[in-house]
């Protein structure tokens, strides 16, 4: 092998990259390499004094410049690659569902998922980031869990805890960065995240991305645009605040470290300057593959939000994320993981520039069917198709106004608290869905019953759910806040930190999370006692759910090979041993030679498709938004903007019923298979009406429930108004359904359009009741006391509305409106056939 060229100086440096590259690689391109050598120079002069440039361009920038040529190289023949698989995986899925399924739907189902059956309608990009999310999330608590505790009165009764509460943040940090502490389990807290952390850099790497490892990372600095756009405290001018947020992080970073440049002060200025910009524009928020990937060294990005900022020490990082990023070390953390679960689902099925990629399948797609569909080949492009994109390539989460999206989160999240202090009550009706999901996956009614049950009042196999890596539905209460009633993403910060403790509080985080798990740990017994089934011998069901998401016969031999986890005599499949198959059975299957690297990707994705199997399904059983019901309900507006705030609020509390429509009825009515329907022609009928039936039953429960934790008696189920109020809140509508109704009954509610536009706009609608009659003090106060019941938060708790109401809600509206319990005792026993248990004292 030839030596490498020893370059003297820059210009020969260049001259030898120019010959070296041709006509591939601009000037610009190059010298933005020499800019990296610079840099590097410096940083080695200021460690040890000495020069040693001939090395550093030998060993360290010669050899990444061709690795990085090479990868980029590498990664265009994948990418193209992807966008053929792409390609062929929506064509197979049209051909094969025999004109049932349109090029458009398929690509919908590719992107966030849909409910046609066919390969490509449940193994979404969408489905699997929220998967891979899901399950790094149970492995990360686990392994935190295991540390031993030596000081409980400074640490607490686990590591998990003070890693929640932030109790020994900056000792995190310290060990992280290399500074020793003497705690011992900081020093172990720090070894597994790392751990950790390495690993997801490792998975991208192997996606096609080039990040360098740095043995003192902590993790992704997060940079609240919010306090950003506040720095100088002063003034709302953005000059002002940019230079004041820079001088800040200045004084606080490894100048020499970061960006070599330390003798010229105007080009870090600069530099940070564009950062600024950056991070305010919301292009750390997106999920682009390698251009969105915090730490790469992708010189050719150097002045995006990818780039490295080296703080001083793990002192100065504290003090920044303090001020001006996320003050606690689990929610860095999980960004970091959220941020890398999303980017490597998106890198996964397109690869390193995905939008790219993306636009390449359309432009494939219409090729095929300009001749035969023209209509079809005009709908398939970007635009018809970007709030979905955006949906998975975080695009969504970018701020256009951070003090209007913050006033509208900061309502929204007020009335959430104040209306929804039921909600735990109200999803009992969720039994009804978990029973249809598992009669739907061929498990039965009385299966799903009896599973419900189990997950919600007895204690599951503690052993499967480590190895599931489902977690403990108390620390999902503490940790982490349901999603049922949202799209995702609406609140933060101090707002969603108290939204959560009221979702804890209303036992709606463990309802969920229950259920959840119970689903989670019961399919995995299901397919792990049929192992040893072929996929012809499955029951047409069970064939039925596995086609959802891709699983062949191919995969499905794949994955029962795999040990299973037997506990008690009973088997669960949970493909954590995939990386152990076979590399010639991979290579079989995929029908061409592949890498070591490819072999290990298409491992990883065999074991997420079949998580994703467990985890969507659970997301079924008790209903959630996914990314589909997402892009649905957002359009592609984001937060902060005219548009995107108006949605959003006419949207509040719609995404539940949005959901059952869209997931549940929507599968009943078209996920059944030809294997399904062959074996029972009234599959989706018997389906569909037995989730009626069952969502009507549960429904009357839960409003009988809330019934009587109010203070009054069950309604009579003979009245049609019954019926239909038991439809509601069972099945289409939930809480929503709740609102309307009570909106439309309430003595003092608002006309059908001013509900139906959401809950601000009812409130609203009283608060100029409450100006246009300020000379009528009661009538007023009567709107007054309503607009504060729906709005204050805890007021409507399950437990304390009763006794609210006896003790000072009536009186007050007594006062405000003499007669008033006696005209809504009398419409009570009128309308519902229901009487009050007590009177006002």
């Amino acid at each position: 092998m030839a030596s490498k060229p020893r370059i003297k100086t820059f210009s020969k440096c260049f001259k030898e990259m120019k010959r070296l590259s041709g006509d591939t690689i601009s000037d610009e391109r190059i010298n933005e390499f020499l800019d990296e050598i610079k840099k590097k120079i410096n940083e080695d002069q200021f460690k040890t004094g000495e020069q040693k440039t001939e090395k550093i361009l030998e060993d360290e920038i010669f050899d990444n410049f061709v690795y990085q040529e090479a990868l980029n190289k590498r990664n265009l023949a994948e990418n193209n690659m992807k966008a053929i698989d792409q390609y062929q995986k929506i064509v197979d899925a049209v051909d094969l569902s025999n004109g049932k399924l349109s090029p458009n739907k398929a690509v919908s189902g590719i992107l966030v998922g849909i409910q046609e059956f066919s390969s490509v309608a449940r193994n979404s990009i969408g489905s699997k980031q929220n998967t891979i999310e899901v399950v790094e999330i149970g492995r990360l608590y686990q392994a935190l869990r295991k540390i031993k505790i030596s000081d409980k009165k400074k640490i607490g009764k686990d590591i998990w805890e003070a890693f929640s509460e932030g109790k020994i943040d900056i000792e995190i940090k310290k060990e992280m960065r290399g500074e020793s502490t003497g705690i011992v389990e900081a020093r172990e807290a720090a070894k597994i995240l790392k751990t950790f952390q390495e690993e997801w850099r490792g998975r991208l790497n192997d996606l096609g991305a080039n990040i360098q490892k740095l043995d003192d990372w902590i993790t992704r600095t997060t940079h609240n645009t919010e306090r950003m756009a506040n720095a100088s405290k002063n003034t709302k001018i953005v000059g002002d605040n940019r230079v004041a947020w820079r001088e800040y992080i200045k004084q606080r970073l490894d100048l020499e470290r970061s960006f070599g440049e330390v003798g010229d002060n105007e080009k870090v200025n600069n530099i940070l300057d564009d950062i600024y910009n950056s991070l305010m524009s919301g292009d750390h928020l997106k999920h682009g593959g390698t251009n969105s990937l915090y730490g790469t060294r992708n010189v050719t990005n150097r002045l995006n939000a990818s780039r490295v900022l080296h703080f001083k020490d793990a002192t100065a990082r504290h003090e920044y994320d303090l001020m001006f990023g996320e003050p606690s070390l689990k929610e860095s953390v999980l960004g970091v993981l959220s941020n890398s679960a999303r980017n490597i689902a998106l890198m996964q099925e397109f690869g390193t520039n995905p939008q790219n990629t993306f636009e390449k399948t359309l432009a494939l797609l219409r090729k095929k069917y300009k001749s035969t569909d023209p209509k079809i080949a005009k709908d398939l492009n970007f635009k018809n198709f970007e709030n979905e994109f955006f949906e998975i390539d975080g695009s969504i989460n970018a701020i256009g106004n951070h003090t209007m999206a913050r006033v509208g989160m900061v309502i929204r999240g007020l009335q959430s608290m104040g209306k929804l202090g039921f909600a735990g009550i109200t999803s009992f009706a969720d039994i009804a869905q978990y029973m249809s999901t598992t009669n739907f996956q061929g498990r039965g009614f009385f299966t799903g019953f009896g599973e419900a049950m189990n997950a919600l009042f007895k204690t599951q196999d503690k052993e499967a759910m480590e190895v599931l890596e489902v977690i403990s539905n108390s620390i999902i209460g503490d940790s982490f806040a349901t999603n049922k009633y949202g799209v995702g993403s609406d609140t933060w910060g101090t707002m969603s930190k108290l939204q959560n403790k009221f979702f804890k509080w209303n036992s709606l985080n463990r309802w969920v999370s229950s259920l959840k798990s119970g689903m989670t740990v019961g399919l995995s017994r299901q397919y792990g006692m049929l192992a040893d089934t072929k996929f012809s011998a499955l029951k047409p069901k069970e064939r039925n759910l596995l086609q959802l998401y891709g699983i062949d016969e191919g995969k499905w031999d794949m994955l029962r090979s795999i040990e299973t986890l037997d506990v008690n005599k009973k088997r669960y499949m949970t493909a954590e041993a995939a990386g152990a198959l076979s590399d010639d059975v991979i290579i079989k299957y995929v029908g061409r030679s592949l890498s070591k690297r490819e072999i290990r990707n298409f491992k990883k994705d065999l074991e997420m498709t079949w998580r994703n199997v467990l985890v969507d399904q659970a997301t079924h059983g008790t209903p959630e938004p996914d990314a589909a019901i997402r892009a649905l309900m957002n359009q592609g507006m984001k937060k902060g903007t005219v548009g995107g705030e108006g949605i959003r609020f006419v949207g509040q509390f719609k995404s539940f019923p949005i959901t059952i429509w869209k997931k549940i009825i929507g599968r009943e009515l078209k996920s059944y298979g030809p294997d399904v329907l062959e074996d029972s022609q009234f599959a989706k009928f018997t389906g569909l009406t037995s989730m009626v039936m069952l969502s009507a039953a549960f429904g009357y429960i839960a409003m009988s429930t809330k019934d009587m934790l109010k203070g009054r008696s069950p309604r009579d189920p003979n009245k049609m108004s019954t019926i239909l109020e038991a439809l509601t809140a069972g099945g289409g509508l939930g809480i929503y359904g709740d609102f309307l109704i009570n909106e439309i009954q309430n003595e003092y509610g608002n006309n059908v359009f001013q509900t139906l536009l959401g809950p601000t706009a009812s409130d609203l609608n009283k608060v100029v009741d409450i100006i246009t009659n300020i000379n009528n003090p009661k009538k007023a106060g009567k709107k007054f006391v309503q607009l504060a019941e729906g709005n204050v938060p805890f007021l409507n708790m399950y437990y304390s509305k009763a006794a609210y109401d006896y003790l000072l809600g009536y009186q007050i509206k007594e006062f405000l409106d003499p007669g008033y319990f006696e005209r809504i005792k009398q419409r009570n026993e009128e309308k519902r056939g229901q009487t009050f248990y007590f009177k006002p004292l």
